[in-house]
């Protein structure tokens, strides 16, 4: 993929966050939040969850925090709507990393690089996995 559709992409996904304000601001102030508008499917447990007195106690708790409260199976909608918020922001970075990442490789002093080469160079540094070097060589020479 170049450099432009990746960018493009990149830019599309934002414009997802966009329109996801109000889930956002579900997820950051539950107990904050105008019922009427959020998800209706949501609105009865948040109903529940906001008239919460054990809740409503833990006020000073940052929103990843209040959630660990938010027992599953008191509220199975709202709980299960923070586990996919909370996994959104970990695919979002691993993206914003790996951009950053093909910018940092394609920089001005590696501009020739092909998109064959940079898929590669992208593959090698986004990998956990390390290389055996001396197992390559060996089977190279042999």
């Amino acid at each position: 993929m170049d450099g432009m559709l990746l960018r493009e992409e990149f830019e599309k996904r934002s414009s997802d966050f966009d329109n996801m304000k109000t889930r956002f601001q579900l997820f950051a102030y539950p107990m904050a939040v105008t019922i009427d508008h959020q998800d209706p499917e949501l609105q009865m447990e948040l109903c529940e969850l906001q008239s919460d007195i054990l809740l409503s106690s833990k006020q000073n708790l940052t929103c990843g925090q209040l959630w660990n409260f938010v027992m599953a199976d008191k509220y199975p909608k709202l709980h299960n709507f923070a586990l996919k918020a909370t996994s959104m922001f970990g695919s979002t970075y691993i993206c914003e990393c790996a951009f950053s990442t093909m910018e940092m490789l394609k920089s001005k002093q590696s501009n020739r690089l092909s998109q064959e080469a940079l898929k590669f160079n992208l593959r090698i540094v986004t990998t956990e996995m390390e290389a055996d070097i001396v197992a390559l060589v060996n089977e190279q020479t042999a």
